[in-house]
């Protein structure tokens, strides 16, 4: 574990929050008055200080050991607590944060300074003084070297270990050794290539083999925005309560402190970097950056993965898929001519040799008779005159065909074909398909067609082998229905949290772009019932998206409702899993409100409130007049309720008090009279209010967040007690207001009510996201408010619920 605790990361922190007025010579001069003089003015300065500082400051030179010897004195140090307390602390834009970042410099250094020192540092209740402290055991423990050092996020970071390479891997020694030497010079490089050509394993390789030179390697698999790519990471610290702005901002400012021995693999950034507005931004970080890309760049450094070595790279790839193929090599040279000389396409000609049990004469006469080899095309982004996109995905098709998979294998395939492809958990893909084992699983992977990661334990298809088994297999609703009704279940069951909800989501946005729609009815309600799961977990960019496609499908079931009456619909059996039976192709009043009622909450972030206003009366005038003639049933009567709730969040806003209290009593009474169909025990009644106060307490809008949750709370009080889930987030969302504000006696107050409830109402099972996010609070409170032991409580609960 290396130190990080040295004078250029405690200086870095000083200088991110200062103010722009503050310049860099003059924070270094106050903070070292006993030795400098910090009463010239900048232009009395010569241009070597200036230039001597920032090599203090980026650690490339030592203090000078006439400052150290200055500080022997222990009086000269109570100097620089002054100056900290009336110079430097007055021109910070921001001390808390300062304060904060520089204990993350300690807790990431207990290795190195022990758990004995670190204490000391962090208890020391004055900011002056505890700045002051930092700065002395930086200067005098670490003035022998001025590296740069990253955290170790290895306890950090969690399920971001590095994919595994694939077993048959060889070659690319030359291209190793390149991307090597240019990483020691420079921060970033790009590696460039076809589809399929092996940038990933190139990127992979390089990391293995040069693992011991960097203190982390950090995976991403680009989804279309760099942003949330980051913000999905999983870290120690998340918490449910946490949208994916603050997600992000948390986890890139632990990026932001990573050094040259941080190595960011980013993968599948198949778009312009003019068109991935956040990439600039990441470039400016001292990490290094590797990149692979399908397309050509000019104007970055790039290192261009072309075709193996045809006559000894490729043919022993080639064996080493189907060794009993050395006995005809002519003909195994002949397939690989005929593929192009495609790394993907060779392993799976390879593959499928070796399992079809055909000879490769007969391989190669089946290639040449698909009559595409000569199609010459561009491939989608990366342009190369000698092969073709079309080529390629042809030769897939055929391979695939030649396999001649079983249906259990073919419907695998089929449901794997519409998760995303940066992969699945390999344990969860069987439990949403029903395997009773994974032995077609297993032999598809053994085929080629599956990638499996064996370090994360995930299998996914390759972006091209997607691409054709989607038109292979032809994904529909009717065909996957088992898996999409688990998806289904996770969705519906709000209070049974998965380990990996942002897997589950992009399971479910993929399912979204890929599946064909033979069943609108079942689909429909599968659609509306995704919009909580992903409002739950505040991924809210992706909801009005969600909205456009629920009302697209309402609009293709009216268009075609007249003459396709046996359409297939959803039905529910005794467990409330959707499951697929034949019913009238139909849009009822709870599909029309229910879609007024999403529209809604999407204008509540732009504010317009009195338009979200109209849209949940029309709403609640269509379930009304529905009530009228048709007799009420659960999904029907929990609906009124909502609406009647969501419209009282709305007149909250618009600071109409009354009305939002007389609404938010009529959502009550709904329960109530309706009590019989059990919207009693299934009450979410809140759960919108409780979501938007969330919104604030993450905007910093504390004062209205806590006009939101007395009113919440006072009403929860009195309807239904304060044994239950809504009053216990009430008393969290307090203490996290009462934590950032500094006030230590509430903050405790209110988190360790909201503690209580939360593990009375989840039967005292502290793994459960409520109470691990207490937890974290009460954790980083008691630290801060220098109570050892209690602290020690709560960080054994957060070991333990790891």
């Amino acid at each position: 574990m290396r130190n990080r605790l040295t004078f250029a990361n405690v200086i870095g922190v000083l200088l991110e929050n200062k103010k722009k007025t503050y310049p860099q010579h003059q924070l270094v001069r106050s903070l070292f008055s006993a030795y400098l003089d910090d009463t010239l003015t900048a232009s009395e300065l010569i241009a070597d200080d200036t230039t001597m500082y920032s090599r203090w400051c980026n650690g490339a030179r030592p203090i000078p050991i006439d400052i150290l010897k200055t500080y022997e004195d222990e009086d000269e140090w109570d100097t620089m607590e002054d100056d900290f307390r009336d110079k430097i602390i007055p021109n910070l834009l921001n001390e808390a944060q300062a304060r904060i970042q520089m204990e993350e410099l300690i807790t990431d250094s207990i290795k190195t300074i022990g758990q004995e020192m670190a204490d000391a540092l962090i208890q020391e209740p004055d900011n002056a003084a505890f700045f002051c402290s930092v700065v002395r055991y930086a200067i005098l423990n670490d003035h022998s070297t001025g590296a740069l050092y990253s955290p170790d996020l290895s306890e950090v970071i969690l399920c971001n270990k590095l994919p595994s390479c694939n077993q048959a891997f060889i070659g690319r020694k030359d291209e190793i050794k390149a991307i090597a030497s240019h990483l020691s010079n420079q921060s970033v490089l790009f590696i460039t290539g076809m589809a399929g050509i092996g940038k990933s394993e190139v990127a992979k390789a390089y990391a293995q083999t040069n693992r011991k030179k960097y203190t982390n390697i950090i995976y991403l698999y680009y989804t279309g925005d760099l942003r949330k790519d980051i913000a999905n990471l999983t870290f120690a610290d998340d918490s449910v309560e946490m949208n994916e702005e603050v997600r992000f901002q948390n986890h890139y400012k632990v990026m932001q402190r990573l050094h040259t021995d941080t190595l960011l693999i980013l993968d599948n950034f198949n778009v312009l970097p003019k068109d991935e507005p956040f990439l600039k931004e990441l470039m400016k970080n001292d990490m290094q950056l590797l990149i692979t890309s399908r397309c050509k760049l000019k104007n970055y450094d790039s290192i261009e993965i072309k075709e193996l070595d045809k006559e000894k790279e490729l043919t022993e790839l080639f064996y080493k898929h189907c060794p009993s193929a050395k006995r005809d090599p002519d003909s195994v040279s002949a397939i690989i001519e005929e593929v192009n000389c495609h790394t993907l396409t060779v392993c799976m000609a390879a593959l499928t040799l070796e399992a079809s049990g055909m000879e490769p004469e007969e391989l190669l006469q089946e290639l040449r008779s698909c009559g595409i080899g000569q199609n010459m095309e561009e491939i989608e982004v990366f342009k190369d005159d000698e092969f073709s996109y079309a080529s390629m995905i042809g030769h897939l098709r055929m391979l695939m065909k030649l396999n001649r998979l079983n249906e259990d294998s073919i419907d695998i395939l089929r449901n794997l074909s519409l998760l995303p492809v940066s992969g699945v958990y390999k344990s969860a893909f069987k439990m949403w398909l029903e395997l009773d084992s994974l032995k077609n699983v297993n032999e598809l992977i053994r085929y080629g067609i599956i990638s499996e990661d064996t370090e994360n334990k995930t299998i996914a298809l390759h972006p091209l082998i997607q691409e054709v088994a989607i038109a292979e297999t032809i994904p529909t609703v009717s065909d996957c229905h088992v898996m999409l009704n688990h998806l289904h279940l996770i969705c519906l069951a709000h209070g049974l949290d998965v380990k990996r909800p942002v897997t589950v989501m992009e399971c479910l946005k993929s399912i979204n772009r890929h599946i064909i729609l033979d069943n609108r009815a079942y689909y429909l309600l599968f659609l509306q019932d995704m919009y909580p799961y992903f409002d739950k977990y505040l991924d809210t960019d992706y909801l009005s998206e969600l909205v456009e496609r629920i009302e697209y499908v309402m609009n293709l079931m009216n268009d075609s409702g007249k003459s396709d009456e046996t359409s297939k619909s959803y039905n529910s059996d005794k467990s409330g899993t959707p499951d697929i039976t034949q019913e009238t192709n139909h849009i009822s009043a709870c599909d029309k409100a229910l879609l007024l009622d999403y529209k809604a909450q999407l204008l509540f972030p732009r504010k317009e409130y009195d338009n979200a206003i109209k849209k949940y009366k029309k709403a609640i005038a269509l379930m009304e007049n529905y009530h009228k003639t048709n007799t009420a049933d659960a999904r029907s009567a929990n609906l009124l309720s909502n609406l009647h709730n969501n419209l009282s969040t709305a007149y909250l806003f618009r600071k109409k008090l009354e009305e939002a209290v007389s609404e938010l009593k009529t959502a009550f009474t709904v329960r109530r009279e309706y009590a019989s169909l059990g919207l009693i025990e299934n009450n979410d009644t809140l759960q919108q209010t409780l979501s938007l106060a969330n919104m604030l307490v993450q905007n910093k809008e504390y004062d209205s967040a806590l006009e939101i949750i007395d009113f919440c709370e006072s009403t929860i009080d009195e309807v239904m007690g304060r044994n239950n889930l809504d009053y216990g987030m009430c008393e969290f969302y307090r203490g996290v207001i009462a934590y950032t504000r500094s006030q230590p006696v509430i903050a405790e107050q209110h988190l360790l009510n909201a503690d209580a409830v939360f593990h009375a109402v989840m039967n005292e099972n502290p793994d459960n996201d409520y109470s691990k996010s207490t937890a974290r609070y009460l954790y980083s409170l008691y630290m801060r408010w220098g109570k050892k032991e209690l602290a020690e409580q709560y960080k054994k609960i957060l070991i333990s619920t790891h």
